[in-house]
Parts: structure tokens; C-alpha cells; sequence
């Protein structure tokens, strides 16, 4: 509605014809949702959500139902779709523009002109540039400065980021110096079709410079390439996937504001050491020999400083058994003089068969407890007693053969169930 008056797009009096006001429904989205007209964005998303956990037709609900949710939810989570719907309803908001208004009332509507509609806004902001920064553990637990060398685009100082002379840039006048073209369709009596494309003259800029007063040190493109070098403080206790930000630092480009350079950090597998929030994690073999009679090694930590790790005097280890030494894990990030715990499973190296000789086996059972008493399953063995040997077995294999033979036989008994063979549960009868 423009200067209190709507118009009509064809039908009768043809384009640009005033017509009778008429009500317009702004009320069934917000009826739908669930939510009042004054809503904010966060209360529409979250009643879009509640109700599309009932209505998805994955759930169950109805789809047509589900496309009625959808469509008023598209439309009020739009600021300007629901601006136009709140004054001229459902068919402006979904065509881009009030329903019946001529071509040029549409455009102006579209480029922010109708009537003083929405307020200035700042120039937008450039795409951020992300990079991934690989960095070892070593470099997360001590911190560590990396130099980024990045290629980007500034604008040109020459031209000032206008491409040529001042006098030689001139206003498309196909777009009206907007980069994009307005196509309006009438598809029937009061209904239009509005289309959005880039304008062709000017690729889109809205301006056009002729070749020969193109700027002699950007071409005319505006921007000019530049190389910088970046430096990356890492802190100490800092993790993988997190991002350091250099606002600013992203290409530039005339009427924008310049993106963001975010680095990603990437860390690398360390051979020995893995990370678990603050806390560090390695393996040490030792052989049965240390097990039972203690061992005595030392090990480099990430910050150069070797530690000396001996075993408790008299007390013998099993396999898997985990140690922690306190304070030796990662260092807290901005809290830099609290640590996690370095925790070292032990696994222990058995002899190989071969290893040992028959007169170590014979000292061997002189040294060590005599066997263990026997449980409630062992017998003596009798002169009739079957002799059996112990083989190898893979126990993930074993456990798929298992699982294989159980589905086989569920469906043996299944095939047999549906021939008239064997039947399962209980089984009436009459008299």
C-alpha cells in the first residue's frame, strides 16, 4: 500500500488501476505457530520445532498439515517476508511484494524505498577465511608462535577501490547502479511472479568503466593482491579444533567490510602420548621378569624434561594395571600452572615359547608359589581320562562365527514354523 491506496495488477481495468481496499489475513500464521504477533525470532523458532517434532511426516503427522507449519514458519523467521505479511498478508509475503502493486511501487518496495520502510544499514561484512593449522602436542603443551603467510585482496590505493577515474566510473544504467535486475511476471488476474537475477551489463556491480579508463594498477578489478605474514600465538593447554580469530584480516572488497582469518588448530598423532581433556595417556611394556621383581625407566616429556619412574619396592604388577604420576598431564588453558595427571598402563611381555630352557622352567618352580589349590570343578584325572590340547583361537572371530550360527538357526526354525513343521508356545485344541 502506497500513499494510503492499494493497486491491482490486471483484471478489468488493466495494470496500474486503483481498486477498492480489501482485508487482508495476517493472523493464520501466527495461529499456527502458536505464537502471538509480537513473537520474537527465538519464540517463533522454538514453536516451529516443538510442532515439527509432531507433524514431520516422518513422525507421522500429516503433510499437508506439516507444509502449512513450514510455510508460515519460512515466512516469519524472514524479517522482510513477515514485514510484508504483517501489513498486506499471505500473497505479498510470498510474492515479494503487496499484492496488486505495480512494477515500479514493487522494486522500490524491494530496494528499501517504499515509504521509508527499513532504516539505513551498515555495509555487510566479507566471508571469513578459514584455515587449518596443523600444530604437534608438544606445541600445545609448551605454547608456541606459528607464522601464517597469507595471500588475500586489498583495496587498490591507486583508484581508491573505484577501478578507474573518478569521472569514469558511471552508474549501470540498466540496474540502476543495484547489480541486479527485477523481473515481473503476470501469471493471472491479480497475481504476479517476481524473479531476481544479476545484472548481465555490469556482472553484477552496478557500475561500468570503458577499458581504457580502467585503473592502470588493478585493471579495473579494484582489489590488488597482497602477501602477509601472520603471527599464530598458541597457549599453552590450548586443543585441537580450537579457533583463533584475526578480525579483518579477510579479502577486501569496495562497499564491505573485510572477513575474519580464523585459524583451526589441527593436532598431529604423537607416537607416544595421547590427550584426553587435561589429562595424558601412554603405554609402557616391561617384561614378567620387572612385573615381579620391579622395574626402573625414564621417559622424555613434551617439554624436554625427563622423568625417572620406578616401581614400588615389593609389589608386583599385572597386566593392564594403570599408574598416574600428578601434575605431568596438559596444563590448563589461561590457568597455565594446573595440570592433569600423565596415566601409564602397563603391559607386560610374556616370555615367547622357546625362551626358556627346561633347567629355567625346574628353577622356576622352585622359586615361585606352588600352583593354586584346586576349584570345585577339578578332579583327579583317571587312567580312562581323554588327553585334550589347547589351540589358538581369535575371539572376535569366534564371536561372529557365534553370531552367524544363531541367525542361521532363527532362520531354520522360522522356515520351519511357515511349512507346518515344528510349532513354538503355547498350542490350543478342541474337544
Amino acid at each position: 500500500m502506497f500513499g494510503g491506496f492499494p493497486f491491482e495488477f490486471g483484471g478489468g481495468g488493466g495494470p496500474g488501476r486503483r481498486a477498492s481496499p480489501k482485508e487482508v489475513d495476517n493472523e493464520k500464521f501466527y495461529q499456527l505457530l502458536g505464537v502471538e504477533k509480537t513473537a520474537t525470532e527465538d519464540q517463533i523458532k522454538k514453536a516451529f520445532r516443538k510442532l515439527a517434532m509432531t507433524h514431520h511426516p516422518d513422525k507421522g503427522g500429516d503433510p499437508e498439515k506439516f507444509k502449512e507449519i513450514q510455510k508460515a514458519y519460512e515466512i516469519l523467521s524472514d524479517k522482510e517476508k513477515r514485514e510484508l505479511y504483517d501489513e498486506y498478508g499471505e500473497e505479498a509475503a510470498t510474492q515479494g511484494g503487496p499484492s496488486g502493486g505495480g512494477p515500479t511501487d514493487l522494486f522500490d518496495l524491494l530496494s528499501g524505498m517504499g515509504g521509508g520502510r527499513r532504516g539505513p544499514q551498515g555495509p555487510r561484512k566479507g566471508q571469513d577465511t578459514v584455515f587449518p593449522l596443523k600444530v604437534d602436542l608438544a606445541d600445545l603443551y609448551n605454547g608456541v608462535t606459528k607464522k601464517l603467510k597469507l595471500s588475500k585482496k586489498v583495496i587498490c590505493k591507486t583508484c581508491d577501490g573505484k577501478g578507474g577515474k573518478a569521472d569514469a566510473v558511471k552508474t549501470c544504467t540498466t540496474c540502476q547502479g543495484r547489480g541486479i535486475r527485477h523481473i515481473v511476471r503476470q501469471i493471472g488476474p491479480g497475481m504476479i511472479q517476481q524473479m531476481q537475477t544479476a545484472c548481465n551489463d555490469c556482472k553484477g556491480e552496478g557500475q561500468i568503466i570503458r577499458d581504457k579508463d580502467r585503473c592502470t594498477e588493478c585493471h579495473g578489478e579494484k582489489t590488488v593482491p597482497l602477501e602477509k605474514i601472520l603471527e599464530v600465538n598458541i597457549d599453552r593447554g590450548a586443543k585441537h579444533g580450537d579457533r583463533i580469530k584475526f578480525a579483518g584480516e579477510g579479502d577486501e572488497s569496495p562497499g564491505t567490510v573485510a572477513g575474519d582469518v580464523i585459524c583451526v588448530l589441527q593436532q598431529k598423532e604423537h607416537p607416544y602420548f595421547k590427550r584426553d581433556g587435561m589429562n595424558l595417556f601412554m603405554k609402557k611394556h616391561i617384561t614378567l621378569l620387572e612385573a615381579l621383581t620391579g622395574f626402573d625407566f625414564a621417559i622424555k616429556h613434551l617439554d624436554g624434561r625427563v622423568l625417572h619412574v620406578k616401581s614400588e619396592k615389593g609389589k608386583i604388577y599385572t597386566p593392564g594395571d594403570v599408574k598416574g604420576i600428578r601434575d605431568e598431564g596438559m596444563p590448563r588453558l589461561k590457568r597455565q600452572f594446573e595440570k592433569g595427571t600423565l596415566f601409564i598402563e602397563l603391559i607386560i611381555d610374556f616370555p615367547k615359547p622357546g625362551d626358556l630352557k627346561e633347567n629355567s622352567m625346574k628353577l622356576l618352580k622352585q622359586l615361585l608359589p606352588p600352583a593354586a589349590a584346586r576349584d570345585s570343578m577339578e578332579v583327579d584325572a583317571t587312567a580312562d581320562a581323554e588327553t585334550v590340547s589347547l589351540v589358538d583361537v581369535d575371539m572376535k572371530d569366534e564371536l561372529r562365527k557365534h553370531k552367524q550360527q544363531e541367525e542361521d538357526e532363527s532362520g531354520e526354525a522360522y522356515h520351519e514354523d511357515e511349512d507346518g513343521g515344528h510349532q513354538h508356545g503355547p498350542q490350543c485344541r478342541t474337544q
